[in-house]
């Protein structure tokens, strides 16, 4: 009877690993201020060596003026081994709690920002983030989200 039940438990954890439950679970956040929209799409849940997104959109109707300063948190970031960021800023910064990446104007309304990142293998436990699209230094919209 006890092995029955063993080859069940682990024939149910086998179908529920076969159907993603273990895997990555994306969520979005968004706001919008200062004229501008910021979405961030980031992983809700994750595993240690899992490919995880984080991705960011910045949308100002009318274009943008100038360049476009992203902020985010360093802590959450650290959480991440990274294999590239697209498009690549032109220019990049860290304070003890921010990264600050300044990007060029986009053609159009548009600015997306791709982090192409793995979970690293020693991460066992989420963090919280914070995005937030600066002008003159100062955060114009924020979201925040937990991995």
């Amino acid at each position: 009877m006890a092995r029955r039940l063993g080859i069940g438990v682990l024939g149910l954890f086998l179908a529920l690993g076969a159907i993603n439950v273990f895997g990555v679970r994306s969520d979005r956040v968004s706001a919008s201020g200062g004229g501008y929209e910021l979405t961030v799409t980031y992983a809700a849940m994750s595993r240690p060596g899992l490919a995880t997104p984080w991705n960011v959109v910045v949308r100002r109707r009318g274009g943008f003026d100038g360049p476009i300063t992203i902020a985010t948190t360093l802590d959450y970031l650290n959480m991440f081994d990274e294999n590239g960021l697209d498009p690549d800023p032109s220019s990049s910064t860290a304070t003890d709690e921010l990264v600050i990446w300044e990007f060029e104007p986009p053609d159009g309304d548009t600015l997306g920002i791709s982090f192409d990142a793995r979970l690293e293998p020693a991460v066992q436990s989420g963090r919280s983030g914070e995005t937030s699209v600066l002008v003159d230094g100062e955060a114009v919209v924020r979201v925040g989200y937990t991995t």
